[in-house]
């Protein structure tokens, strides 16, 4: 039975991967980065504690910890969903991260949720507390507020792109729902069973298809984020061409090279993005004519020819 928890460490090798991505890629929001240590810290909780539980150790050091965790993890996948909608609130935030704070001391501090672990023979599952129920809800009210948040502003979405933002948030979120309606109804039902196994798979296909809708549509600052994409290399090219300036900027020329090192930056990315397709490149930058772009390209130095073919040795390969 071992097996059942292969998905799960997969999961957190994903998530550590991303993690580790992110680290590198420079700024990100504080609410991202959050979010993907939430994911990776539930994972990683689950295996500690399977892994105790395989050596014939008690869990008991692993299984409180691992509800706390849940409890985070939904609280911040809510603040996701409307940071998405545009509904971000200070007070807002405080109040939920409040709610998430008292459920996870009643989970460690109390036996009012969960009462204890017994083993159910490939792991263990929890002991219902006589309010058990009150983690039930706080689950259903943090995730149906969630898609109640997205479809609200999918409905009222200013743009486009904030429609397809929403919806791949909402798609992103559908194993995440399945899987806690599951593990709930089962619990509730006393049924021996435990789901913990999903949710990192859950969570790991939330992350994953929001990077996916990020790298498509290049819809927020997630995309920046990701190994190959033009917005990662246009963010990291510039904080360099900064990074040169402030420190070598009483030296002759600095600005001036700065300037040029912008200014070709945002030609390589703008071609990047419209795969070098010159009247497309011109359209976007909101240049007059192709002529105006050609002229800023042989002043630069930028060789279109070159870049066709380095794109092309890219997809041969």
């Amino acid at each position: 039975m071992s097996l059942y928890y292969l998905p799960a460490m997969a999961s957190l090798l994903f998530k550590l991967f991303v993690l580790l991505t992110a680290l590198r890629g420079g700024k990100i929001s504080i609410l991202l980065l959050s979010l993907i240590i939430a994911f990776a810290g539930h994972n990683a909780i689950e295996l500690g504690g399977y892994i105790q539980f395989l050596s014939g150790h008690s869990v008991e050091a692993f299984f409180r910890p691992y509800y706390v965790a849940t409890t985070y993890l939904l609280m911040y996948m809510l603040l996701h969903g409307l940071a998405i909608s545009r509904l971000e609130n200070s007070y807002v935030t405080i109040g939920l991260v409040s709610i998430a704070t008292v459920v996870s001391m009643l989970f460690l501090f109390t036996d009012i949720i969960i009462a204890g672990q017994y083993s159910i023979g490939y792991s263990v599952t929890a002991v219902k507390g006589p309010y058990y129920a009150l983690f039930a809800v706080y689950v259903l009210l943090t995730i149906f507020a969630n898609v109640a948040v997205l479809l609200y502003r999918y409905r009222s979405a200013a743009s486009q792109s904030e429609s397809i933002r929403c919806l791949y948030s909402l798609f992103a979120l559908s194993p995440v729902i399945v899987v806690s309606l599951l593990a709930i109804v089962l619990k509730m039902a006393d049924v021996n069973l435990n789901a913990a196994g999903l949710y990192p798979v859950a969570t790991a296909l939330f992350l994953a298809i929001v990077l996916k809708g990020e790298s498509k549509h290049g819809l927020s600052d997630v995309r920046r984020l990701l190994p190959f994409s033009p917005e990662r290399a246009i963010s990291n090219n510039l904080m360099t061409l900064v990074d040169d300036y402030v420190n070598n900027g009483n030296q002759t020329d600095a600005y001036k090279n700065l300037h040029i090192g912008i200014e070709k930056e945002i030609i390589f990315y703008t071609l990047n993005k419209c795969n070098n397709n010159i009247t497309q490149t011109t359209e976007m930058m909101g240049l007059k004519n192709r002529s105006t772009l050609y002229s800023m390209m042989n002043r630069l130095g930028i060789d279109l020819q070159g870049l066709k073919d380095e794109q092309k040795m890219k997809v041969s390969k």
